[in-house]
């Protein structure tokens, strides 16, 4: 800290000391008469009542702190200030006392600060002072500048060496960057969503914020966080807006290196990631201390019917909910999950786990407008600008960049056409997105292909040559495209849905990405499934442009078949090989070539098996076979013969198993295959051995 800012914290702490000291007392006795007794001791039994309670308290709370450090000339300073209250003289070698102690402990200078200069009640001073570091604070009733010097505490309190110790036994997450500005906006102006927040988080393990798309549910949690106990590490995100193909094994591989613990993943390259490992998780959180975990929009994780796409992801959430651990979870969802069971996995109806995020109130949004452009507008009129979009934060975004060139009055007819329902307020930021967007909508339609924050070149690669060379930063400008000015992009998701809707050649995008992701080179030796994933999302894009037979052959040359399946990611290879086939792919008519689809099968089956489900493995190798056959492709057969006798003999059919393992020796030998051969031979031992 300054001198000034010390000096000033002295004045304070001294103004505050000074009208208490006369009335402090330990059993009967003056602090006075008591000396450094009182000061060590601090079992004060009242300050007079005339003094009032919550200066007494903050007295209190300032002698508290400063007593283990207290000099003898402090001793002095304060016993004669407590004789004499009223003296110049006493007071200002008081406040020197006490400012020569905060420049010799910078550290009790922050503690002393927060004491004498917030303005709010010393019970919530004291708990953020003395308090537990894991204890949840109450902020009720704490506004604007106040909780933001709240905030401020938290995070010098967490930079103190115990605190990074507690932080060093977690890997980070990376969380949502935002603006400082935005920070505090939010923080200030969503101060009361942000103490219910809180308030629910006291007693449940579990917080949903639900609402609209556009509403700030991302950027209320990310704020929440900040709030967390000092004692808590910096918590677990996990963004399913940017992981759109995240399954249970991607969520719980993740939750183990946040974690630093391998044992979650045991399941990796024997089985399908099911209710033990979930329980295992549940575990590891029940031995740790406090722990927050975020799962950003689950929206992208729940399908038409509401339910999720993934039940393993309900079998978690549900286990999470449901199970004792000292984590706080918190979720965000513009849908409410549906569990397979019929049951909602928050009821609508419930308080206490739920909190529907609505837009901002009137005059936050209108200092929003104020600050972002439109002071010269009259009161008035800003105010029915925000009544007539319902205080949407998104919509106020649209509104900002919409009134540098269209005026306010025309907006504000032209948003009157929508009723104040509340599938409207998603109508009226479509309308301001189409009244803001101009000659770089093709480029944001194209752009509304990728499904993860991507550098300069991935939007490069979707201008045509009729966008305007400066459209980035004219994007940026409208708010319609996001960064995190390290040179990433992506688009909010409500501009994305809107774009993405109206991109009438969305073959030709997925094309041109899938283009701009096979030019990324893989690594030489990838050790884990987020190096693979320019192939991943080349294979998305190939599928998405209709190019079946392209999206194989990705899966194939960049390895992924081989890499995934020895990493234990069989259900992401499950996904992978699915894209390429019908819903029913054993009547359905396929679109891959017929070699294609005699690698696929093959491989489902393998990928099947590996998961446990070895019947319907059985079915993908005898569909595979009778392509191999058809096309006459002899390896092919040798090796989905061999597939099936592997695959009997997992079910403990010997005669079978050795019927086809005998077929395929026959194959291997004939077209002089040495991994048929060897692998044939291997197996026919084992199971004639056994049978003899």
């Amino acid at each position: 800290m300054d001198p000034l800012t010390l000096e000033t914290i002295a004045q304070q702490a001294t103004n505050i000391l000074l009208p208490a000291l006369p009335f402090l007392t330990l059993a009967g006795k003056s602090a006075a008469d008591k000396g450094k007794e009182v000061l060590e001791d601090m079992a004060y039994e009242k300050v007079i009542e005339k003094f009032g309670s919550e200066s007494g308290k903050r007295a209190k709370a300032l002698l508290k702190k400063i007593s283990p450090k207290m000099t003898e000339s402090l001793e002095k300073a304060l016993t004669k200030a407590s004789r004499n209250s009223e003296d110049p003289k006493a007071k200002e070698e008081l406040q020197q006392e006490i400012l020569k102690l905060l420049v010799e402990n910078p550290d009790l200078a922050r503690e002393i600060e927060i004491i004498v200069n917030i303005n709010l009640k010393i019970d919530l001073v004291k708990q953020l002072v003395f308090g537990d570091n894991n204890l949840i604070l109450n902020l009720e009733g704490v506004q604007g500048e106040e909780l933001i010097k709240v905030l401020k505490y938290m995070e010098w309190k967490r930079q103190e060496e115990l605190i990074q110790e507690v932080q060093r036994n977690y890997s980070p997450s990376a969380l949502p960057d935002y603006s400082k500005n935005l920070m505090k906006f939010v923080t200030e102006n969503r101060a009361e969503e942000l103490s219910h927040a809180l308030n629910r988080l006291q007693e449940n393990k579990v917080l949903l914020f639900s609402g609209i798309a556009g509403v700030g549910k991302t950027t209320l949690a990310r704020v929440l966080i900040d709030f967390r106990p000092t004692g808590v590490p910096e918590p677990f995100w996990f963004d399913f807006h940017h992981n759109r193909d995240a399954n249970l094994e991607d969520v719980l591989e993740a939750l183990a290196a946040y974690l630093e613990a391998p044992e979650i993943l045991s399941f990796k390259g024997k089985r399908q990631a099911g209710k033990t490992d979930i329980n295992r998780l549940t575990e590891e959180l029940r031995k740790r201390n406090s722990l927050w975990l975020v799962f950003d929009d689950l929206s992208y994780m729940i399908n038409e019917k509401r339910n999720f796409i993934d039940p393993g992801l309900g079998m978690l959430f549900t286990s999470l909910r449901d199970n004792t651990h000292r984590a706080k979870v918190i979720l965000t969802s513009r849908i409410m999950p549906l569990l397979d069971n019929g049951e909602y996995l928050i009821d609508e109806l419930d308080d206490e786990n739920r909190q529907e995020i609505k837009g901002l109130k009137t005059d936050f949004a209108v200092n929003y407008l104020k600050e972002n452009g439109l002071d010269k507008i009259e009161l008035e009129t800003l105010e029915s600008l925000v009544e007539s979009v319902d205080g949407h934060p998104f919509s106020l975004k649209l509104l900002v960049g919409l009134a540098k060139k269209h005026t306010v009055e025309n907006i504000l007819k032209d948003l009157s056409l929508y009723r104040k329902h509340q599938e409207d307020r998603i109508k009226k930021a479509r309308f301001l997105f189409d009244k803001l967007v101009d000659e770089e909508k093709g480029l944001l339609e194209r752009i509304a292909v990728h499904r993860q924050p991507e550098p300069p070149e991935a939007i490069k690669i979707m201008f045509t040559d009729s966008t305007p060379i400066d459209s980035v930063d004219t994007l940026l400008d409208k708010s319609l495209l996001e960064t995190d000015h390290n040179g990433k992009y992506w688009l909010h998701p409500l501009v994305q849905e809107f774009s993405y809707n109206d991109l009438k050649n969305k073959n030709e995008a997925h094309a041109i990405a899938c283009k701009y992701y096979l030019s990324i080179p893989l690594p030489e030796n990838p050790r884990k499934k987020e190096e693979l994933q320019s192939a991943i999302e080349a294979h998305h894009h190939a599928c998405e442009a209709g190019g079946y037979d392209l999206a194989a052959i990705i899966i194939y040359r960049s390895g992924l078949h081989q890499l995934l399946d020895i990493w234990g990611n069989y259900t992401t290879l499950v996904e992978l090989y699915n894209r390429l086939l019908p819903v029913d792919p054993f009547n359905e008519e396929i679109l891959l070539k017929k070699e294609f689809q005699s690698f696929v099968f093959g491989n489902l089956g393998l990928e099947y098996s590996n998961l446990g489900n070895v019947r319907k493995a059985i079915e993908y190798y005898e569909q595979a076979l009778k392509i191999s056959k058809e096309i006459g492709d002899r390896r092919g057969e040798g090796a989905d013969l061999g597939n099936l006798g592997n695959a009997y003999s997992h079910l403990g059919e010997p005669r079978k198993a050795i019927e086809f393992l005998k077929q395929s020796l026959a194959i291997g030998k004939a077209i002089e295959d040495p991994r048929i051969i060897s692998f044939c031979e291997q197996k026919l031992k084992e199971l004639e051995g056994s049978e003899s």
